[in-house]
């Protein structure tokens, strides 16, 4: 007479089997939440690239970007730390650089403004 039922090594393999799927997918997640974490990174450069162009607008021979308050590093946030914002170089030049400190991993954004388009373009959050 045959018994109905899975055996005791089926049954081992396949939780082998979903247990090695599921630490893939953590990693995977981990990740993925560090990095929506560093996107706020691109709100400081933004902000430090938008107040840089009114500034030179209004005074084209400004050179002091970083007394700007946007421009200024700020404290850390609620998942940033150690961020450093470096401010254009001169109204010629708005580029800006902004890195911080998510989950013990430093992340890098550049942003620059393309006054043909007149838009601003940054580039996703990225391990250093």
């Amino acid at each position: 007479m045959r018994k109905k039922g899975f055996t005791l090594i089926e049954l081992m393999v396949v939780i082998a089997i979903i247990a090695i799927l599921a630490a893939i997918a953590l990693t995977s997640y981990r990740a993925y939440i560090r990095k929506a974490k560093a996107k706020e990174l691109i709100t400081f450069a933004r902000a430090c690239i938008q107040e840089s162009i009114a500034q030179c607008m209004s005074d084209p021979n400004f050179a002091n970007f970083g007394n700007l308050d946007a421009c200024q590093d700020p404290d850390d946030t609620e998942y940033i730390a150690n961020i450093d914002i470096t401010p254009p170089a001169s109204c010629d030049d708005f580029t800006t650089t902004v890195t911080g400190t998510v989950g013990g991993e430093d992340y890098i954004v550049e942003c620059d403004y393309d006054d043909t388009q007149d838009d601003i373009v940054c580039s996703a959050p990225r391990r250093q």
